[in-house]
């Protein structure tokens, strides 16, 4: 059962943003019946009294399908709107811990650092900025697990990477605490 929806929810998400949402003009409806009315007259008025039934069914059978499609776009915006808020929870997680390391590193920086750190922000800068065009194909096609799954991969890559620049700052420290305790001669 589980197969079927995951194969039903990967077709409408293959068909996202081809649907035709737009709503009929004002006396569409009644235009239609109109017209529908006054085939069925003409119809009834003609010689041929056999009653086609194709053309009914192949109507029932589109507008069912167009049902079960209309159906699916509205499970896809409710998946849509209950999954914008936990992105929004993840994001605020991940940005706080990015704010922490980078307080750590500004606290923590040297003359002989400065250089390490200051490529270090370059890059978390490069990431913010994929960061922020995957922001932006989350909104254009909609909360895919791919997508997903790349905006917390790179806010995980850019821990990683300040974390890293933490730890070079402390080897540095210890380095030039262990310069600094070598007796004058031995330097």
């Amino acid at each position: 059962m589980d197969l079927k929806k995951d194969n039903i929810d990967a077709l409408f998400e293959e068909l996202h943003g081809q649907f035709d949402i737009e709503e009929p003009t004002a006396g569409h409806e009644e235009r239609f019946l109109e017209r529908l009315n006054s085939q069925s007259t003409l119809n009834i008025e003609g010689p041929s009294k056999k009653r086609s039934w194709w053309k009914p069914l192949s109507i029932a059978a589109s507008l069912a399908i167009l049902i079960a499609l209309g159906a699916g776009v509205f499970v896809n915006t409710q998946k849509t709107s209950k999954v914008a808020p936990e992105v929004e929870k993840t994001q605020f997680y991940f940005a706080s811990l990015l704010e922490q390391e980078i307080e750590k590193i500004n606290k923590e920086v040297t003359p002989e650092t400065q250089k390490m750190v200051d490529d270090a922000m370059l890059q978390i800068k490069k990431l913010d900025n994929d960061y922020k065009k995957l922001e932006q194909d989350l909104k254009e096609n909609g909360n895919t697990k791919k997508i997903l799954h790349a905006m917390i991969t790179n806010f995980q890559t850019r821990i990683d990477l300040l974390q890293d620049v933490l730890n070079q700052i402390e080897e540095v420290k210890q380095l030039k605490d262990k310069e600094n305790a070598l007796p004058a001669n031995q330097v």
